[in-house]
């Protein structure tokens, strides 16, 4: 008769390891039933088939027959049981099928469907030569009587296929806990733009405490599909932990082989220890990550959107591409597969993904390539309520980007608009159409390609326009900051974690005095998640002017925002808008400077360290002559060089040469001090800028600023989108350690929107000027100055 084996034990008894290996360090129940002998197959119902006595008993066709089957009896147990594994011997020739099928139930008068057992491409390590199913079939919970079928049919003459033996492994992991919590970030690779997807590590679904992995470890180059379960299984954690007892127990393997499981609810489980660079040498793929899908057919809504954020962040963190191809070797050779590969297009034998997901897989890499984050960029700053603004997208890649803009107003919900950009072309979203019902709105901008987003702000006195902030952090520098006079200044933080932040800031005056808020002896600020706040400066530091330090516990985004001139409102004064520093250098570079009437230039050199900072300020003239000043600051201390007692009544660009790290901005101000600009400088040149935004039409004036601080000439060449689309260029030549302004304004007037592209054969610097009002000084409306974004 068969043979039947139960065991109740710890997992880590039971495969001989130590319990801090064990996966699952809770009570499970498992037994294993052979079919081998004659004496077991005579324990069932056969139709047209024969015991043959070869290996003390197998099954066959019986001679003549082209079909036929075996039923075992109903096999009751001591114990309910939720999950059951297979391993079998077995001889198919071709033209001949042998199908494999399992069922149970609470009684033999309840025996539950019959579910197949697909041979997948996982072997026991015992018996390298059986076949096995690769994860577990589920069962009902309640199951205490097991039923096994096998159909033998053939097409050839006197052929049949043979069936040596079978193992049937059952579990019950019904201990354990019963619900996951407490989904963490899934950690692997380095920093994404892409945000990791949330998951339920291994000891909330599996008990225990973690396990460390000490195998071999690769770079994953591609991803590997597979479906396990059934599309009924409602209760994913006890068929998790039968289907590791199964991978560890009866196959003999380190660790189950699936880095992640995706339940049909959406749910991300980790799998195997180690994370995604875990080495998987019992599966085809080679250098892979293998994540497999609960269920039989196509995957419900939840666990596709779970399945596109697990994959958009996998393919981000380690640098592959959805829809591209990769060299793998299957079998000795090397052959080219998609990145994203069904289990089946590497192991052809394996039973698995069904047909519906694998016809799914051209739109899962498309999903996945549109939900990546490529680039990203962050306004703390947004107004939408008094202000005109708007939001400007360029996108310089040669494919379409998915563009998702989110707003995220307070109070209420985040608005999110998307929209698709052509290759080289540029979008705009105007926030006052979309709401203008609030004060507070922060933005986002992100794309699954790279972009280049700024943000325009007309206040009527004044305008601003900026760059975002494409990368948090968690330490911000300014140099400008002043609250005295008429002058006031707002720090506006944005927090774009999902958890609160902790922030403090540091203000340092020129000469030496310094201020913390709140201090040390204090809570910080809290910056709540998704919201910004608005520290106003001249509650902390009156009729001051200062450079500031900001520090947080997470990444942030800070901006400094000044409002300054006759009574310092928006109406009759003017503002400027600028991110601050997130680090320190030796070495800083403007294209942007005057002294002419009726310009007032200063440049703000801001030392947070403890030692004294020794500085070269170097202006360069459109000519490529150049005037050098030497200056030293103290420790935590602020220099205001007055650049018009240095040079006046002439345009210059500048570069501030120091022998520690610092931080530098320039300020520029006119109409009586009711316009203004102010913002920190680049820490390099570089061979390309870009600038997403601009206006030449009615009343506004743009300039391009240019500097060539190498030692050789450098050729520019300009490409601008017009308003309307079109494509427009400018070509020029620039002495070594020259200046030079382009009005744009008078190469194409009146665009109501115009991007700008500067290529050099240099490294150089560029920045943007724009004007509001007729150029005389008491008519002017204010203007920005800000550097475009380098790069290619």
């Amino acid at each position: 008769m068969h043979r039947l084996v139960v065991t109740i034990a710890l997992i880590g008894m039971m495969i001989g390891i130590t319990p801090s290996q064990a996966f699952a360090q809770v009570p499970v129940q498992s037994g294993r039933i052979v079919f081998s002998t004659q004496a077991d197959w005579q324990r069932g119902t056969r139709t047209d088939v024969q015991i043959i006595t070869n290996a003390d008993g197998e099954l066959r066709l019986e001679r003549g027959a082209t079909r036929g089957t075996f039923v075992s009896e109903p096999i009751a147990l001591t114990t309910t049981l939720n999950a059951a594994g297979v391993v079998w011997h077995a001889d198919v020739p071709p033209g001949t099928t042998l199908t494999l099928e399992l069922r149970g139930g609470p009684a033999p008068d309840q025996p539950g469907p019959w579910q197949p057992l697909t041979a997948g491409e996982l072997r026991a390590r015992s018996t390298p030569d059986a076949f096995a199913i690769e994860g577990v079939r589920p069962l009902p919970s309640d199951t205490r009587v097991l039923q096994f079928r096998a159909t033998f049919s053939t097409t050839v003459p006197n052929a049949s296929p043979i069936l040596s033996d079978v193992s049937i492994s059952y579990f019950d992991t019904s201990a354990g806990p019963p619900r996951a919590i407490n989904a963490v970030p899934a950690v692997g690779g380095p920093a994404t733009l892409t945000v990791p997807p949330k998951l339920f590590p291994r000891t909330s679904w599996a008990g225990g405490n973690p396990r460390a992995y000490r195998g071999p470890r690769e770079a994953p180059q591609g991803i590997v599909l597979h479906q396990i379960g059934a599309d009924a299984l409602d209760d994913s954690l006890p068929f998790l932990r039968a289907l590791a007892v199964y991978h560890e127990q009866t196959l003999g393997l380190n660790d189950t082989v699936y880095h992640y499981i995706i339940g049909r609810d959406g749910a991300i489980f980790e799998g195997r220890s180690g994370g995604p660079t875990a080495s998987v040498a019992e599966l085809s793929g080679g250098a892979a990550v293998h994540i497999a899908l609960i269920g039989e057919g196509a995957p419900p809504a939840a666990q596709f959107d779970a399945l596109r954020a697990l994959l958009a962040w996998l393919c981000d963190a380690y640098r592959l591409e959805p829809s591209g191809q990769r060299v793998i070797t299957l079998n000795g050779s090397s052959v080219v597969g998609p990145t994203i590969a069904a289990h089946s297009d590497l192991a052809p034998s394996a039973g698995d993904p069904s047909n519906a997901l694998r016809d799914a897989l051209p739109q899962i890499r498309q999903s996945v390539s549109a939900a990546m984050v490529r680039s990203r960029w962050f306004f703390a700053e947004g107004n939408p309520r008094d202000y005109e603004e708007r939001l400007a997208v360029l996108n310089p890649g040669s494919e379409p980007a998915t563009v998702r803009f989110i707003i995220v107003r307070q109070p209420g919900v985040e608005v999110i608009r998307e929209t698709t950009v052509a290759p080289g072309a540029r979008a705009n979203l105007v926030i006052n159409q979309v709401f203008n019902d609030t004060s507070d709105a922060p933005a986002i901008v992100e794309s699954n390609a790279p972009i280049i987003a700024e943000r325009f702000m007309n206040f009527g006195a004044d305008l601003s326009l900026q760059p975002g902030v494409a990368h948090p952090s968690r330490v911000w520098y300014f140099a400008e900051g002043s609250t005295e006079g008429d002058k006031r200044t707002f720090l506006v933080l944005f927090n774009p974690q999902s958890e609160p932040v902790g922030a403090r800031v540091l203000l340092i005056t020129n000469d030496g005095t310094t201020f913390v808020y709140p201090p040390f002896d204090s809570e910080p600020v809290v910056l709540l998640p998704r919201q910004r706040t608005v520290i106003v400066m001249g509650d902390l530091l009156p009729n001051a002017s200062f450079g500031m330090r900001v520090t947080a516990s997470q990444p942030i985004v800070a901006e400094r925002t000044m409002i300054f001139g006759p009574g310092s409102t928006l109406t009759s004064g003017g503002m400027h808008i600028s991110p601050g520093m997130t680090e320190l250098s030796r070495e800083w570079h403007f294209a942007e400077g005057t002294t002419a009437p009726p310009f007032r230039m200063s440049l703000l050199v801001l030392n947070p360290n403890g030692d004294r900072a020794n500085v070269t300020v170097r202006f360069l003239t459109p000519d490529g002559t150049s005037l050098a000043r030497r200056y030293a600051i103290p420790p935590l201390a602020r220099l205001s060089i007055d650049v018009n007692d240095v040079v006046p009544e002439l345009g210059v660009a500048t570069t501030i040469i120091a022998d520690r790290p610092v931080a530098a901005e320039r300020a520029l101000y006119w109409r009586n001090d009711a316009a203004g600009t102010a913002g920190p400088g680049v820490m390099a040149p570089a061979y390309s800028w870009r600038f997403a935004d601009g206006r030449t039409g009615g009343d506004y004036q743009q300039y391009l600023l240019i500097s060539n601080p190498s030692r050789s000439q450098a050729r520019i060449d300009v490409a601008f989108i017009l308003a309307d689309g079109s494509r427009a260029s400018r070509s020029l030549v620039m002495p070594a350690g020259s200046r030079y302004t382009m009005a744009v304004h008078e190469l194409f007037p009146d665009q109501t929107i115009i991007s700008a592209t500067v290529r050099a054969t240099q490294p150089v610097v560029v920045e943007r000027s724009i004007y509001a009002g007729p150029p005389a000084a008491t008519t002017n409306r204010g203007g920005e100055t800000s550097p475009g974004v380098p790069g290619d």
